[in-house]
């Protein structure tokens, strides 16, 4: 497949995963996928959802400028298990991972793997504009509607997402080596956060600081700020608890880099204390707390008065932040 289209560039292979997609939406995405200026390409997508298998005859319709092939999945994977998957089965020298849902501008592919080509970085990510159902534009940049999402290039980057992710799956792109040496991913991340923490511990993240993807918010979006915590025990569940399995992932795949193993030692003893302080909250759990705030200041704020909020309260103070407002 490699040079299929007659041309020197790198093929660049599109990575797309599907599950029950909203066929307009997917149509607008197909669409821009076409539409890319990059002369050299493959799609390849994954189909996650075997009860209702998508229809080929819409790739088909939208999909003329470059091949593509359709993987029909048979069981249900869920989306990392999905994009590793693809991640095995691309041919190109750089992957771009793909949603089913965005609208990716003309110029996305060509950019990113200029700077790829250029600097020999293992990863690049890009800012997005977030729209809505209607292909609505409500902000120019994903940092607008998400207060605490902060950009970082260069190089030993990769602590600092073990904790704390900015690479957005679908507005990055990364060689192809790397990401398939990240296999198999974790069930404990979100596959880009483990994408980009195996990039940055193979060299320099780059980043281009304007949008290059239009990215749909909708009530379906798999990602966001507190999505689905409406109680004090979700919140429990989904960012204490899923932090201690995180941890166990780190350590069983990342503690003989020796750049991570201090930082996962120290996410451990931070978030055991976590852990007793949210049923016990003890002074001393606390200080061990706040020794580590750096990791997240925002978090020990609201877990140092937690324990003591009616769920009622700690239901409107979650529905404040997923709002974007603090």
């Amino acid at each position: 497949m490699r040079g299929c289209m007659g041309t020197d560039k790198p093929l660049v292979s599109i990575l797309m995963a599907v599950y029950k997609p909203n066929e307009k939406w997917l149509r607008e995405q197909l669409s821009s996928l076409n539409a890319q200026t990059y002369p050299n390409l493959e799609l390849v997508i994954y189909d996650d959802c075997p009860e209702r298998p998508l229809e080929e005859s819409i790739v088909r319709e939208m999909i003329t400028a470059f091949p593509y092939r359709v993987i029909r999945g048979e069981k249900n994977l869920g989306s990392n298990k999905a994009f590793e998957r693809l991640t095995v089965e691309g041919e190109g020298e750089y992957f771009s991972y793909c949603d089913q849902d965005d609208v990716w501008h003309p110029d996305k592919i060509q950019r990113m793997a200029k700077v790829l080509e250029d600097t020999g970085s293992p990863l690049v990510c890009s800012d997005l504009a977030i729209i809505d159902g209607g292909g609505n534009k409500l902000a120019d940049s994903i940092t607008k509607v998400r207060k605490r999402h902060v950009f970082y290039d260069g190089e030993g980057l990769s602590g600092y997402l073990l904790v704390r992710n900015f690479v957005t799956g679908c507005a990055m792109m990364m060689r192809a080596d790397v990401a398939k040496g990240a296999v198999p991913f974790v069930d404990s991340l979100v596959h880009d956060q483990w994408l980009a923490i195996n990039a940055a511990l193979c060299g320099r993240i780059e980043v281009i600081r304007e949008p290059l993807i239009d990215y749909r918010q909708h009530g379906g979006n798999q990602t966001g700020v507190l999505m689905s915590v409406n109680s004090k025990q979700d919140y429990y569940n989904m960012r204490i608890e899923n932090m201690r399995r995180r941890i166990i992932d780190y350590k069983a795949r990342l503690s003989e880099y020796d750049e991570l193993s201090q930082v996962i030692a120290d996410l451990e003893e931070f978030n055991e204390a976590r852990s007793r302080y949210f049923y016990g909250h003890k002074s001393a759990d606390l200080r061990i707390m706040r020794k580590y705030k750096s990791y997240s200041r925002q978090a020990v704020l609201l877990e140092t008065i937690m324990p003591f909020l009616p769920e009622w309260t700690a239901k409107v103070i979650f529905s404040i932040i997923r709002s974007g407002i603090i």
